[in-house]
């Protein structure tokens, strides 16, 4: 067998096991009683943990259970904000690193067998770098993802709350004002919070109760203050709109804090790439005086 005939089977070899792959993380149809469970997860108002996605967990489960343990650790509580689960993320982060290492392999191999690179260890450090950058990318995203979803999160209370108080401000009830506000916003944080205020009445629950159980599970300390605040006025007929006044206030303050620190931080990723066009440009315009100076000396 030639060189390129093997090069060829690994080449077969490779795509199978990468289809293998693609088909045990492939999830299953959802079955009639997943359908109504999910369903029912949502009525309840919590957010329903991602059954659809049952192959990706088997999978973790079954290979990856160090790797969820220490996702868990790391942030397991933060794992519902975006839809996903520890083991879900470990069999994502697994999947990458095999399939960058495989990548690699596939690759050295294929031309070694063709006589074009030699035989060295030093491919399979390269091989595990690979597949560790990958795992990493997969990481990253993640924790890009939660930070994503609590400023946008954080953003959205910020303006449910300053419309309530504009509410409040124009004569309306506390919840005439949270009606109010609702139908103003129309993001998908915003989304969220309509959904669960509207669910509250066919729980059973007050409309603060849910509030706070949202605050709580989004980790969103400003409405559950907000919420106890709306709880206060409910069951002793308390006036609120000077705390709700205040919170908006404070909660205006941090937004600007924190789009100022956006700011500074973008001016100062701009300040490399900066530098480094202006000496770039620099080098390119004295280059050819240079060249000449050279050659009117040398001559």
């Amino acid at each position: 067998m030639s060189r390129l005939h093997t090069a060829a089977v690994v080449a077969v070899l490779a795509t199978g096991i990468m289809i293998c792959l693609i088909r045990a993380l492939r999830p299953p149809r959802r079955s009639v009683t997943t359908v109504r469970g999910t369903l029912h997860s949502s009525v309840a108002g919590s957010n329903p943990a991602p059954a659809t996605r049952a192959g990706g967990v088997e999978f973790g489960q079954r290979i990856g259970g160090p790797v969820a343990t220490i996702v868990a650790r790391s942030v397991g509580a933060d794992l519902h904000l975006v839809g996903t689960t520890a083991d879900e993320v470990s069999a994502r982060m697994l999947v990458a690193f095999s399939s960058g290492v495989f990548a690699v392999v596939l690759s050295v191999g294929s031309l070694v067998a063709l006589g074009i690179l030699p035989i060295s260890p030093l491919w399979l450090v390269v091989a595990l770098g690979v597949g560790t950058a990958a795992a990493t990318v997969i990481w990253s995203d993640l924790s890009g993802r939660i930070d994503r979803h609590r400023r946008e999160m954080r953003r959205a209370i910020t303006d449910f709350v300053q419309l309530v108080a504009v509410g409040l401000t124009t004569d309306q009830s506390v919840d005439e004002a949270v009606q109010f506000a609702l139908s103003v916003g129309d993001s998908h944080h915003f989304d969220l919070l309509r959904t669960e205020v509207a669910t509250a009445p066919m729980r059973g629950i007050p409309v603060w109760e849910a509030l706070d159980r949202f605050a709580l599970d989004q980790q969103q300390r400003e409405l559950s203050e907000f919420a106890t605040a709306v709880e206060r006025q409910g069951t002793q007929g308390v006036s609120i709109t000077d705390s709700v006044l205040s919170l908006a206030r404070a909660l205006r303050e941090r937004s600007l804090a924190d789009l100022e620190r956006e700011a500074d931080r973008s001016n100062a990723n701009l300040a490399g790439p900066t530098m480094c066009f202006v000496v770039t440009t620099v080098v390119f315009l004295a280059y050819p005086l240079a060249i000449r100076i050279g050659e009117a000396f040398a001559g």
